[in-house]
């Protein structure tokens, strides 16, 4: 899917990266395909009759860890949400790259994306040479959040998005970075009303397209009683940094998870083409300090299919283990090598905002998904809503 940009190891920022960092895929096997609509069996024959919920927790529950990341100067402190992974196929020193924001006491003031390198799938380091966050305090009555990247191969370029919020706006401002040092100024690539462009994802295609898609939330944000997913496409020339690309106007997309309002997502696409999102969202009626997470899958990117349950919710047993009161946007991979999804949700886990890291194999994941059914909701272990809500990114 990438192009190979040639780098010396003397060169780097940091180290070359490590040929047994669990989080690189070890070859460029397809794809699997998107899941079909009948109910999984037991390996050997046979069908497993337990309720799906029991079979996605068993899933979940088997690898499932904390993530370490060191406290970042700002806030000092190693509270977290908004993680996002990349891992180019060939840059400079580790092989995935990781952006997040800081959360301390759930202060925006705190939400300045910072950028982080993966020394396994839960240990994250600030290289020497990187300094946090990289993008500063945008002063009183604003903040940042949101921050998403994906690697430019045709430019051997990280490019980042976050959000900007102001009083009115919040404004999809974008940067980038040959070095993980050196970053070119944030500038403004797109803006909408306040709290209609929450969590941009970003994907850059072979063909060096960009897309970004969105949650348009509305005056009420973290309140909303309803949201929709929009998503924008800049096709930028050679000669054409992203920074300087004109976004397309904002067309619909057909997402949508019955009974809940969607708040963040993320979106990652497959070696073959298609695409799996991530997102976060809460029953009509409460708030985003009641989130659940959800699998989404698309041929297109534009026609979405949710799943009757969510892969992660506030019930479940790891959830109840580790005092999770609400999941909170993650990110997530695919390896093709293992056909193992790997998924980054953050959470609140009393006061704490963790970050937290699990794989499980793609299709049966998602056949599994695939077989539930409506009624499958009310196998779900329930939790009383949040009432009123926390302070929110």
């Amino acid at each position: 899917m990438r192009l190979v940009f040639l780098t010396m190891c003397g060169a780097a920022l940091v180290g070359c990266a490590d040929a047994n960092n669990p989080t690189a895929p070890a070859s460029n096997k397809s794809a699997p395909s998107l899941p079909s609509d009948h109910s999984p069996g037991l390996a050997g024959g046979g069908y497993d009759l337990r309720p799906v919920s029991v079979r996605i927790e068993e899933l979940v529950t088997r690898r499932f860890g904390k993530v370490t990341l060191p406290p970042d100067p700002f806030s000092n402190s190693a509270d977290a949400v908004h993680p996002d992974i990349a891992c180019p196929a060939v840059w400079i020193g580790p092989r995935c790259w990781l952006l997040y924001t800081p959360y301390k006491n759930s202060d925006p003031s705190y939400e300045n994306p910072a950028f982080l390198a993966a020394a396994d799938d839960t240990a994250w380091t600030t290289p020497p040479a990187v300094r946090n966050p990289i993008v500063g305090y945008p002063g009183s009555g604003y903040y940042n959040s949101d921050p998403d990247h994906d690697f430019d191969p045709w430019t051997g370029r990280m490019i980042q998005i976050y959000r900007l919020v102001t009083d009115s706006e919040n404004r999809i401002m974008i940067m980038s970075t040959a070095t993980a040092k050196d970053w070119k100024a944030p500038v403004l690539a797109f803006a909408e009303r306040r709290h209609d462009a929450v969590s941009p994802a970003l994907v850059i295609e072979p063909d060096r397209t960009g897309k970004v898609w969105y949650v348009r939330a509305g005056a009420s944000g973290c309140g909303a009683r309803s949201s929709s997913v929009v998503l924008r496409v800049a096709q930028p020339d050679l000669a054409t940094a992203f920074e300087d690309a004109a976004w397309s106007a904002p067309t619909r997309v057909e997402m949508s998870i019955p009974g809940y309002v969607i708040w963040h997502l993320d979106v990652t696409r497959l070696p073959r083409g298609g695409y799996v999102a991530l997102i976060a969202a809460f029953p009509e009626g409460t708030s985003c300090s009641n989130n659940d997470l959800w699998l989404a899958t698309s041929e297109n990117g534009v026609v979405w299919r949710s799943f009757a349950i969510p892969l992660f919710w506030r019930g479940m047993k790891v959830a109840r283990a580790r005092s999770i009161s609400t999941w909170y946007r993650g990110t997530l991979r695919y390896d093709p090598a293992t056909d193992s999804l790997h998924l980054w949700p953050s959470a609140l886990s009393e006061r704490a905002w963790n970050v937290y890291h699990v794989a499980v194999p793609m299709q049966a994941t998602l056949s599994l998904l695939g077989s539930a059914q409506p009624t499958d909701m009310r196998s779900l272990a329930k939790v009383r809503p949040r009432t009123p809500p926390i302070p929110m990114p």
